[in-house]
C-alpha cells in the first residue's frame, strides 16, 4: 500500500489545493476512508459527506475522479500475493504431513514381546484399580449421603432453636425495659407532686 499512497498522496494535494481547500486537513480524512476495509459504494458515500462540506456543486464528478485515482494507484499483485503465500504454505504443510504418516517403524520380534507384556500387564493393573475404585465409590457414598443428610438436618434444627431463644430473650429485655421506663415515669411523677408540695408551703 506503500508505492499506492506515495503516488495517490501527491495528485490528492493538488487536487483539494485546486478546489481552494486544506489539504493538509481534508487529505487524511480521505486517505484514511480510501484505505479503510469498507466497500466502493461506503467509501463514496463517505467522500460525498467531505466534499459537500468544501463544494456546493460536480461533487460526485469530484469523488469520482478521487476513487478512480486510487484504483488506478493501488498495485495490483498486491491482492493477489497472499493467496498465493497462503497456497504455498498449504502444499508444504500436506508434504510434511504426508511424510510423517509414510515413515513407519517395524517392531523387532523381542520389542513385540516386550511390548505386548508391558500392555499386558498395565491392562490388568488398570483393571484391578477400577474394580477398586468402584468399591470405594460405592461403600462410600452411602456413609456421606447419609451423614451429610444428618448433619443438614441437625444444623437446620440447631438453627430453628437458635432462632426460638434470641426471639425468647428479646421479649423479655423488651418487657423489661418496658417496666424500667414505666417505673421512671412514676419515678419522676411522685417528684415533681413533692416538688410543688414543698413549694406551696
Amino acid at each position: 500500500m506503500a508505492a499506492a499512497v506515495s503516488e495517490f498522496e501527491p495528485w490528492l494535494s493538488a487536487k483539494l489545493k485546486s478546489l481552494k481547500t486544506d489539504e493538509g486537513v481534508f487529505g487524511h480524512y480521505i486517505s484514511g476512508i480510501l484505505e479503510s476495509e469498507e466497500s466502493v459504494d461506503e467509501k463514496k458515500d463517505a467522500l460525498e459527506g467531505i466534499l459537500s462540506e468544501i463544494l456546493e456543486s460536480d461533487i460526485s464528478v469530484h469523488v469520482n475522479e478521487i476513487i478512480e485515482k486510487w484504483e488506478s494507484c493501488k498495485p495490483k499483485e498486491e491482492t493477489l500475493k497472499p493467496v498465493a503465500d497462503v497456497d504455498v504454505q498449504l502444499a508444504k504443510l500436506i508434504e510434511s504431513q504426508s511424510l510423517a504418516t509414510t515413515t513407519r517403524r517395524e517392531y523387532t520380534d523381542d520389542e513385540k514381546k516386550i511390548r505386548e507384556a508391558i500392555l499386558s500387564q498395565y491392562s490388568q493393573l488398570s483393571d484391578n484399580e477400577e474394580d477398586l475404585e468402584h468399591e470405594e465409590v460405592t461403600d462410600s457414598t452411602d456413609l456421606v449421603k447419609n451423614t451429610n443428610a444428618l448433619d443438614v438436618a441437625a444444623a437446620a434444627r440447631e438453627r430453628r432453636e437458635q432462632a426460638r431463644l434470641e426471639a425468647q430473650r428479646k421479649k423479655e429485655k423488651d418487657r423489661e425495659d418496658r417496666e424500667k421506663q414505666k417505673q421512671l415515669k412514676e419515678e419522676k411523677k411522685e417528684k415533681r407532686k413533692t416538688q410543688k408540695g414543698e413549694r406551696k408551703r
